[in-house]
């Protein structure tokens, strides 16, 4: 099993979900991603996604001047939950969505990061955050809106819409997600699973996929 239908997508959010809440013990905090909830589409059922957002280290990371960058009209909402942030000093706060890729019939990471003023980063930023594992973005072409690995046609990461919402976000490009995760599948699969306890495990092979570039259990949840 190395793909999902949209309404197995949606079983496995909710149960992985389930499993690892916000209130996740230290441990687990370490382990799998958490902090997740599940957001219904506004008018088409079945079209919901992953949600959360967290506060991340700003570690010291010098704004980038660029007036190209079209998600500088990002800003936060002051009414907005996410303005908290304004109010702790050095954090930067990251809008983090799972959603499904029809096209490729997996999930798929979007995320948005912004300083505490509501200023979206750069691309250049973006790779010096500790949301990024160390040197996992290394030996990659880099523009101020993608990050190309040499020999690929598709860019690892890159700016787009996103699916759900349609504002503007930065996503790492599913293209081989199936394949990764149905060598992770093929390794840990038992024949007496349920469907449920089969499709959560498919979303933690998911989340150890993820987990070699982004740093799934940096900063803290909101």
């Amino acid at each position: 099993m190395s793909t999902l239908t949209r309404t197995e997508f949606e079983i496995a959010c909710k149960a992985y979900i389930a499993k690892y809440p916000t209130e996740s013990s230290h441990l687990l905090a370490k382990t799998y991603s958490h902090g997740w909830s599940w957001k219904e589409h506004a008018s088409l059922p079945h079209f919901g996604y992953m949600s959360r957002r967290i506060l991340l280290p700003l570690d010291h990371i010098e704004p980038d001047d660029d007036d190209d960058d079209p998600l500088v009209d990002e800003q936060l909402d002051p009414a907005d939950d996410g303005a908290l942030s304004a109010c702790v000093p050095n954090v930067l706060t990251s809008e983090q969505s799972v959603v499904f890729s029809s096209t490729y019939q997996v999930p798929a990471f979007y995320f948005t990061l912004h300083h505490n003023n509501g200023a979206p980063l750069s691309l250049a930023e973006i790779m010096r955050t500790p949301m990024f594992r160390p040197n996992a973005l290394s030996d990659r072409e880099a523009t101020s809106f993608a990050l190309t690995d040499p020999g690929s046609s598709f860019a690892l990461l890159s700016q787009g819409d996103h699916p759900i919402l349609g504002t503007p976000s930065w996503y790492l490009h599913p293209c081989h997600t199936h394949e990764m995760v149905g060598e992770v599948m093929i390794e840990v699969q038992k024949g007496d699973w349920t469907t449920e306890q089969r499709l959560v495990r498919w979303m933690e092979a998911w989340f150890m996929v993820l987990g070699n570039v982004v740093d799934c259990t940096a900063g803290s949840c909101l």
